[in-house]
């Protein structure tokens, strides 16, 4: 009989994106931080670089960009996102309004912008993972002491050495971090609308694509707190701060 023990540790790649600035307080009400987890990001990458081929569109993914014009291209980026098996997706979304109330937000939003990244890390991992994380790169002060700050952050979280690297990258060059950022605003806009920041609107191709993405998670509400179990080990986990992360429900 074998004798339990610790799991076997797992090296796992995280790529990080955002939504909205978490520096101007009066502006972008919806703030959110995602992240995609992966075992192999070579195998989402080929599918991704197959695809781009195949269709010929060549440009970088952004939900800023999505229009009726290239809807079917953004569609069909989601249905191969869901086709991959082990992936992990996992977003926070703030309301600043109540962002600010709870933290020191106006006087060192960066300080409270890494503090955020670090708990969407610690919070996404599994008791045996380690993970190197690649971010959309971002304008930051020269005394920002950004990769150690974060370490340490999620090693006081996980209790371990969990990040053993963190790097800023230019998302044109890496296809996992351009598919947190369609899966992120998607996600966000949905929040707009909850807020009444944006108007529904059947013919906006944003609305469309919000509305694709709620039918793969089979779902009518996709402005709320859940944890999607999907099949093919993947799983979808959104949570909404209000002061600290709890379960919220809307519908749109």
């Amino acid at each position: 009989m074998t004798k339990p023990g610790p799991k076997p540790i797992t090296n796992v790649f995280g790529f990080i994106d955002e939504v909205g600035l978490l520096s101007s307080p009066k502006k972008d009400r919806v703030f959110g931080l995602g992240l995609i987890k992966l075992q192999d990001p070579g195998i989402l990458h080929r599918e991704i670089t197959k695809y781009k081929s195949r269709t010929k569109f060549h440009e970088e993914f952004k939900f800023s960009d999505v229009s009726n014009f290239n809807i079917k291209f953004y569609k069909q980026l989601i249905d191969l996102y869901f086709s991959v098996e082990e992936t992990y997706f996992s977003c926070n979304i703030f309301d600043k309004t109540k962002l600010i109330k709870n933290t020191n937000l106006k006087r060192d939003y960066q300080k409270d912008y890494n503090t955020q990244i670090a708990k969407l890390i610690a919070k996404s991992l599994d008791t045996s993972e380690y993970i190197v994380i690649l971010a959309d790169d971002i304008s930051n002060p020269k005394s920002d002491n950004y990769e150690e700050y974060i370490k340490e952050k999620v090693k006081a979280s996980t209790r371990r050495n969990a990040l053993f690297g963190i790097c800023r990258v230019e998302s044109h060059a890496i296809s996992a971090i351009q598919m947190v950022d369609v899966l992120l605003g998607t996600i966000a806009y949905g929040f707009k609308i909850k807020h009444n920041l944006i108007k529904s609107n059947r013919n906006n191709a944003k609305f469309k694509l919000l509305k694709y993405v709620q039918r793969k998670l089979n779902t009518v509400f996709i402005a709320e707190s859940r944890d999607y179990l999907l099949r093919g080990n993947k799983r979808f986990c959104i949570n909404e701060y209000k002061g600290r992360l709890k379960r919220t429900r809307s519908a749109l």
